[in-house]
């Protein structure tokens, strides 16, 4: 009995020691990373400053807080914002990433002399390197990025009103709490549908509808572009190819194209995209024979792919996000010149160019058709016109009239008018 029990008070000596131990480790090795730590947080300060050097005095800065990765396959519209404002006179952008997947920015990397990607865990030191600019401007679409507002402590705050808030991920009354912040405060609220518009004036300090648009050099180029090996050699197989690049999720209409694609063994499906919400194998469209998926591909590649397209299509079931949904891809299409078929979304309904159907009979007719005028000149002529008037210039320079065209004296009491917000 003695004996068992100096074994076991043995055993819960060693046991105790090797605890402790584990967390005298712990905080050792704790100990030793901090200032390892504050030697790389100072590091990437100094890089910083040195790349903001020369860039900042007397221009209007854009910060754009964090949402999607710059590197995403997934090219939207924050990234093309950024790029176009980066190109006005006297303008620099910083725009912010939080690495998520795709970025790997220890400090800063220089897209361009004017176009910045820098860590978002560098963003409280802005202000004190930012003091310079001619203002600071902060665009965000993300609710919850109203915390930058206090970190970043702008001159004056844009507020894009993307999509419904419902799609967003980890949606909940927190984020509606934020959203009607943003609507109250921000200088001004853009909107990318008509119904978003409609929602957003009654609350909104000042509100715009400004669109989606199209990078229109990138995608007219298509024509000129090698057609992606992967995609040619199956369109090879088919008299026609139908195409769709982008999201896969709920509100695409895999039921019609299923039976579209049963009623067309002869034309090749195309679909070119991320499978967003686990909807594609499930809806059963990749049993067909006639249906071929490519897994997301880097923005450079679209055009390959547009290339093999005969037809462009945007199949997306109507319900209360897709009516408002601006669909980028539709001024990409035009740019490239294809014939452009959709559900009879609001935000499609505004160009001449696109042909809108409603069910698979109607899909198929429609699509006869613009298969048959693909090639006509006037039809292609009305492509390029309407992707010339809908490109991210012409989207940026509508927003930044609007923005200037804040009364001067509103716009002297921004500042404090900011401070005040961030601080209720």
């Amino acid at each position: 009995m003695f004996l068992r029990l100096w074994r076991w008070t043995r055993r819960l000596a060693s046991h105790l020691l090797h605890l402790r131990f584990g967390a005298f480790a712990g905080e050792l090795k704790s100990a030793l990373r901090r200032p390892a730590e504050a030697l790389r947080a100072l590091r990437h300060a100094r890089v910083l400053k040195r790349a903001l050097d020369g860039r900042v005095a007397g221009r209007r800065v854009i910060v754009f807080p964090p949402t999607l990765d710059w590197h995403l396959p997934l090219y939207q519209r924050p990234q093309q914002l950024a790029r176009a404002y980066s190109e006005k006179e006297d303008t620099l952008v910083l725009y912010l990433t939080a690495n998520s997947a795709h970025d790997s920015v220890q400090a800063v990397e220089a897209l361009s002399d004017t176009l910045l990607l820098v860590n978002a865990a560098l963003a409280r030191m802005l202000p004190a390197q930012l003091e310079g600019a001619a203002e600071t401007v902060v665009s965000l679409s993300w609710t919850a990025n109203r915390r930058y507002l206090d970190l970043l402590r702008p001159d004056r705050v844009i507020y894009e009103y993307i999509d419904e808030l419902e799609i967003f991920d980890g949606y909940d009354r927190a984020m509606l709490r934020d959203h009607r912040f943003l609507l109250q405060r921000a200088d001004l609220t853009v909107c990318t549908a008509r119904s978003l518009y409609g929602k957003a004036r009654a609350v909104a300090r000042r509100a715009i509808y400004s669109p989606n648009a199209g990078d229109y050099a990138f995608f007219h180029a298509t024509a000129a572009t090698a057609p992606a090996p992967e995609a040619a050699r199956a369109a090879a197989r088919f008299r026609f190819t139908l195409g769709y690049y982008g999201a896969l999720a709920k509100w695409f209409d895999y039921p019609l194209l299923i039976e579209a694609a049963k009623a067309r063994p002869d034309w090749l499906f195309l679909l070119v995209g991320m499978d967003y919400d686990g909807s594609l194998p499930k809806s059963g469209l990749l049993r067909l024979s006639n249906v071929l998926w490519i897994p997301p591909q880097p923005y450079a590649r679209l055009p390959s792919f547009l290339r093999v397209f005969d037809l462009a299509m945007i199949p997306f079931v109507l319900n209360e996000i897709t009516n408002s949904t601006s669909p980028v891809k539709l001024f990409e299409y035009m740019a490239a010149e294809k014939p452009v078929l959709c559900s009879r979304m609001p935000e499609c309904r505004r160009y001449r160019s696109v042909a809108l159907y409603a069910g698979t009979e109607d899909f198929l007719r429609k699509a006869e058709v613009l298969l048959l005028y693909r090639g006509d000149p006037a039809y292609k002529a009305l492509l390029r016109t309407e992707a010339l008037k809908n490109t991210w210039e012409a989207r940026t320079d509508e927003i930044l009239r609007a923005l200037d065209s804040v009364p001067q004296e509103e716009a002297a009491r921004a500042p404090m008018r900011i401070k005040k917000a961030i601080s209720d």
